[in-house]
């Protein structure tokens, strides 16, 4: 269950990231650090890269399929401010719903999701995860 969480909200991110082409984001490589935090689940950080492509700022549903996420997500009430977005997303095969906020400084970025994820037979998890990430260099 440690392993699908941390995957599927890895996979996540960088969707929630990339919904509007004109955010203060420099394309290229990432190292993204994402947090999170899910009562009685001690969960270790993650680190990952990420190539954020014109392509990728066009179309974040092919991000989310790319990182392995589900097929079904939808991301919904979406609002961009400036350089602050904020939506929500659900997946109902996978049963996860939650909500986001990012903010954009042109080689960064930083944002928190909160998820609820339901599970055959057991109350529903809560997940808090937050997401640091710095632009590193081009893609390669």
């Amino acid at each position: 269950m440690r392993r699908f969480v941390m995957l599927f909200a890895a996979a996540l991110l960088p969707a929630a990231t990339l919904l509007a082409a004109d955010l203060d984001v420099k394309e290229g490589m990432y190292e993204v650090t994402i947090k999170t935090v899910m009562p009685g689940m001690p969960m270790p950080d993650q680190t990952v890269r990420d190539c954020v492509t014109q392509a990728d700022r066009k179309d974040p549903q092919r991000i989310m399929k790319k990182g392995g996420g589900g097929d079904d997500c939808a991301i919904k009430d979406y609002k961009q401010e400036s350089n602050r977005i904020s939506f929500a997303i659900s997946c109902p095969k996978e049963q996860v719903n939650g909500k986001g906020e990012y903010r954009f400084a042109g080689d960064s970025y930083a944002g928190a999701m909160q998820m609820t994820m339901a599970a055959p037979g057991a109350p529903p998890m809560s997940m808090d995860v937050r997401t640091t990430a710095k632009w590193v260099g081009p893609c390669k």
